[in-house]
């Protein structure tokens, strides 16, 4: 993988291939990174094979499993591909795996090293040990970036870092993938939804944080006042996972009767067809960093109802492309998504506002620009 000597091999260090917001990053990055100047690769840990979307990118491909809760075998993997592939830059994405990239970088190898964090809560939730810990290693990292200025200033706080080292790279979409003209009629079909029927979407694997619950307690109310209307879940859990929530989700749904107006979808490679049938996408997180679930939306042309939160309410823009209402307000969730279902001039002028900020914010080659500007000034 060594490449032309002009040419710079970045290794991308992510915790799975699952894709949730940091791994849909990643893949965006390494789909659209000039490979004319860069040869990129992605290392994971958990799960055995790749999702086929990263497979599908044709690049090498690096599976370092993690069996123990501190796993020394894991750095040494991951060193050994930093040296055999002469990777000259890594970017880890979530702490973790900074940690095991460390050691490969910057102990047995002179790599250069980026550390990114996609959420302020990840930080906030991390033991007074660890942020110790995470004040060293930072000291000798080359560059630190938040997916927000918040996430930015999360970093600088709970690790004292150099503040000309810790950037802000917002994150970005391909938004031509959400121009396309997509077969509604089919999609709808294929998922039997009638026409006419109202869709309420929300993308998020089911993990506690992402508080699936709140919008189900909302959606069972709301169906009691306004029947024609269907609520697609777009993601899923894992029964290894002590955060996730899908039995939660799950046994809420059946005891509910709830089974004829909530569809569960699984992982789903097609979502920007998804949206294109959706009216309204919601979002009911307790933290987010920059959700890029909610900029796809964006994207998609769709007004948004979200949690008042960190990460989500950078992104909305309260009454002009979307409505915050607060954690856990089953009442106010209620309102909010009545007020657009009985209005549709509403969801069109907020959707036109999403599209619009999405164009002018958060554009896929502003932020990839951005990382291929850093990877090229730690080289020079």
């Amino acid at each position: 993988m060594t490449g032309p000597s002009n040419i710079i091999n970045v290794l991308f260090v992510i915790l799975q291939t699952e894709m949730g917001g940091s791994e849909r990053l990643v893949h965006t990055l390494v789909h659209s990174i000039d490979r004319s100047v860069f040869n990129p690769s992605v290392a994971w840990f958990f799960g055995d094979a790749p999702f086929r979307e990263f497979a599908d990118l044709h690049v090498p491909l690096f599976h370092v499993p993690k069996k123990k809760r501190i796993d020394f075998s894991a750095m040494k993997r991951l060193s050994d591909i930093v040296k055999e592939n002469n990777i000259h830059v890594v970017n880890a994405h979530h702490f973790m795996s900074l940690v095991y990239a460390f050691y490969g970088c910057k102990i047995a190898n002179r790599r250069r090293l980026i550390y990114t964090e996609h959420s302020a809560w990840e930080i906030d939730a991390m033991t007074e040990r660890w942020k110790i810990m995470g004040s060293y290693l930072l000291k000798w990292v080359d560059a630190s970036v938040g997916v927000t200025p918040a996430v930015s200033l999360q970093i600088q706080s709970a690790f004292k870092t150099n503040d000309a080292k810790t950037l802000v790279i917002e994150n970005g979409v391909d938004i031509s993938r959400f121009s396309r003209a997509h077969d509604k009629a089919k999609m709808l079909a294929s998922l039997g939804l009638r026409e006419g029927e109202k869709v309420i979407g929300m993308v998020a694997n089911f993990k506690k944080i992402k508080n699936h619950m709140y919008l189900l307690k909302a959606f069972n109310g709301l169906i009691k006042e306004y029947e024609n209307v269907r609520l697609l879940l777009v993601g899923q859990g894992h029964k290894s996972d002590p955060e996730g929530s899908e039995t939660e989700i799950r046994s809420f749904i059946e005891e509910n009767g709830l089974d004829d107006k909530v569809t569960i979808l699984g992982y789903r490679s097609d979502v920007p067809d998804l949206l294109s049938i959706m009216d309204i996408f919601c979002l009911t997180s307790f933290s987010e960093g920059l959700p890029i679930s909610l900029i796809e939306a964006m994207a998609a042309g769709l007004p948004l109802v979200g949690t008042d939160v960190n990460g989500i309410k950078e992104v909305i823009v309260q009454n002009r492309n979307g409505i915050l209402v607060n954690v856990n307000d089953v009442d106010e969730m209620k309102r909010a998504l009545l007020a657009l279902l009985g209005d549709e001039s509403l969801r069109n002028k907020m959707g036109k506002e999403s599209r619009y900020l999405v164009e002018s914010q958060y554009s896929l080659n502003g932020c990839v620009r951005q990382y291929e500007n850093l990877f090229k000034s730690l080289m020079q």
